[in-house]
């Protein structure tokens, strides 16, 4: 069975926009016949990243496991990601970026990136490169498309793979049911089309890891240069 790894980066939890939109995703990941396995980001105890990869020229204090491994939850997030086969992160845009939550993962997660042929030899299969992914966040244009822009920027650089309409944004009135309701009385379906979106995307989570089974992005022909 394919695992979706879910993640909400919102300080809010279950209570806020970002989630709900996680939540619907994670119906049909189900309902496609995915297992789904939910991380709240916010009842993690995550410590700040201290830039091991940037104190030697080739990276080398930046190992894995993190040397936050049994301080912190860090340990147990990343090894989530390594045996998921999908990732799915939602999260509140602050000032045109995610959380601060959602930050400071991404900056552990670079133990990950920074030790992928150890780890895929450990494991058997690479912790990032060629897994899907796809980002839901609340919030109006201009600040999501900077916000899950940075975000794509980020995984794309570790390996990850967007899927088409990956990155899906909300406004936070449309889950507002006076607001919902209005909108159907006018025949505008926005919110009808986002929620779609947000099936597809289910979808894809689910049926492009079983395409792509035995397939490797990389032939491991050239080391990656430090820098």
């Amino acid at each position: 069975m394919v695992k979706v790894l879910c993640i909400s980066g919102s300080p809010r939890g279950e209570k806020s926009d970002s989630e709900k939109m996680l939540q619907l995703l994670i119906n049909h990941i189900r309902k496609f016949g995915g297992e789904v396995e939910l991380i709240r980001l916010a009842d993690k105890n995550i410590m700040q990243c201290e830039g091991c990869y940037s104190t030697t020229r080739d990276g080398a204090k930046c190992t894995y496991p993190c040397i936050h491994q049994g301080k912190d939850d860090i340990g147990e997030i990343l090894e989530k990601i390594i045996s998921a086969d999908s990732l799915a992160i939602a999260t509140p845009i602050y000032w045109g970026t995610s959380s601060a939550l959602v930050h400071r993962l991404i900056e552990k997660m670079t133990s990950l990136e920074n030790n992928r042929e150890e780890i895929e030899k450990k494991s058997g299969r690479d912790p990032m490169l060629g897994k899907p992914f796809a980002l839901l966040c609340s919030q109006e244009a201009e600040g999501a498309s900077m916000g899950l822009s940075h975000l794509t920027w980020a995984l794309s650089g570790m390996g990850f793979m967007l899927l088409p309409w990956g990155m899906i944004f909300k406004p936070a009135l449309l889950n507002r049911k006076l607001v919902r309701a209005g909108l159907r009385i006018i025949r505008e379906r926005k919110f009808e089309w986002i929620n779609n979106t947000i099936r597809l995307a289910a979808r894809a989570l689910v049926s492009v890891p079983r395409q792509l089974e035995g397939f490797s992005f990389d032939d491991h022909k050239v080391k990656e240069p430090r820098c």
